[in-house]
């Protein structure tokens, strides 16, 4: 069960407590989005980063935890918690920030990334412009003078 909320959690970068207000009928379809029908900033639909996880979580079959809570942080302190017993050796919301900067490598528009995440541009690029490596600003540079049709110098 913690290996499906730790995949939905990659794949779509969701908060903690989101992973327990999902709503995964076009995933079980065979589409590829998930609504979340509650959090921090309301509803709102999410695209995978590397939809390759979804088959590779089996998040076509929803499987939570059984865990007790009654707000999204009670619900989010769960998923911590997880993670620290199985020692995982990063934070639940690492998979967050890891999204969000995915997005920007495969050239998701940042306003419609932010709106996936649940905030504004700005709230976007303040929080998640201090995630990006020089290893992300040398691949992006790298395709960008690979492609085709780029200017020529003057």
């Amino acid at each position: 069960m913690w290996r499906w909320v730790y995949g939905v959690m990659a794949c779509y970068g969701l908060r903690n407590h989101e992973v327990f207000y999902l709503n995964t009928i076009e995933l079980q379809r065979g589409g590829w989005f998930v609504s979340v029908t509650e959090g921090k900033t309301g509803m709102r639909t999410v695209w995978p980063c590397y939809p390759e996880w979804i088959e590779q979580f089996d998040l076509r079959s929803p499987v939570l935890p059984d865990v007790s809570g009654r707000s999204h942080s009670d619900l989010g302190h769960r998923v911590t918690q997880m993670f620290r017993r199985r020692n995982v050796p990063f934070h639940p919301y690492d998979l967050r920030h890891a999204w969000a900067v995915r997005t920007m490598l495969f050239g998701l528009h940042d306003a419609l990334a932010a709106q996936q995440m649940g905030h504004s541009r700005q709230v976007h690029s303040d929080i998640y412009h201090h995630w990006i490596s020089q290893g992300e600003h040398q691949r992006a540079f790298e395709a960008l003078m690979l492609r085709s049709d780029r200017p020529l110098p003057p």
